[in-house]
């Protein structure tokens, strides 16, 4: 009972995040045994949520009824639990930066250090990508219910989607990814630095895409800071792992092997 009231009062203060660690530091008068069974008991009634081992989330009123909470309100004190420097990504990332048709059925994170296993608890899917060398300077913060998280910016967004079109859908979602993004995006001088953390084939892949759906302003200052680094660009394939002889694109040199396929162009 006594547990249950001091997870009411934390949230009436507007505290709503606390480890095993904590409440061990409660002293209370009960075994750990006892207190593991009680966290059990809270979580069942759908008071609180762990989507980490030791890590618990109070869950807001609003919630109550889901029994559970977005991972936007919970994933920046969660990576801090777990040490991790981190950016939301991918299709989370780029529903946050203009391409408002994409509804992410999973909360895409990259983060750095070893590799961790995804968090999927009850209507909750949080997916990792590790990357030891975060571009946290090509990160912006937003506001949510609970404080604040990191998340890729438009232009970061479009080179991680391209880099990691397996885990968004295809090449072709990429596409009507970037179709979306075209009026966030800004490749300028400051962007050059960005390039540095994505190969080159990325790079030729991410401009023959917005080519390809018309967004030749945007390809042509990519390509102008590809130019910046790096003399000569090798012919490379559009679509990783398939083998097929065809034609090359002249300005890019992507190796067609693909067909792009996207209902808006």
């Amino acid at each position: 009972m006594f547990l249950h009231d001091w997870v009411t009062d934390e949230m009436i203060r507007g505290k709503y995040f606390f480890t095993k660690k904590d409440v061990l530091e409660l002293h209370l008068p009960i075994t750990e045994q006892a207190l593991q069974n009680n966290l059990n008991r809270l979580t069942s009634r759908g008071t609180i949520m762990s989507p980490w081992h030791n890590f618990y989330v109070i869950i807001p009123t609003e919630y109550k009824l889901r029994g559970i909470v977005p991972p936007s309100f919970y994933i920046d004190r969660l990576m801090k639990f777990l040490n991790r420097d981190y950016y939301v990504s991918l299709l989370s990332a780029a529903s946050l930066n203009g391409a408002s048709h994409q509804k992410p059925m999973i909360f895409q994170t990259t983060l750095n250090g070893k590799s961790i296993r995804p968090v999927i608890k009850k209507g909750t899917f949080i997916e990792f990508t590790l990357r030891q060398d975060l571009p946290l300077m090509f990160t912006k913060q937003i506001k949510t219910q609970s404080g604040y998280m990191n998340i890729s910016n438009a232009e970061l967004t479009a080179l991680d989607i391209v880099a990691n079109e397996q885990k968004i859908g295809g090449l072709s979602r990429a596409a009507e990814i970037l179709l979306e993004l075209t009026e966030a995006l800004t490749w300028d001088e400051s962007k050059q630095n960005l390039l540095n953390y994505f190969s080159n084939a990325t790079i030729q892949r991410l401009g023959y895409l917005l080519d390809f759906v018309d967004a030749h302003t945007h390809a042509d200052d990519l390509y102008s800071l590809l130019k910046q680094k790096t003399n000569a660009m090798r012919k490379v394939p559009l679509k990783q792992d398939v083998d097929i002889n065809t034609t090359t694109n002249n300005r890019w040199k992507i190796i067609e092997n693909y067909r792009i396929d996207i209902d808006e162009i």
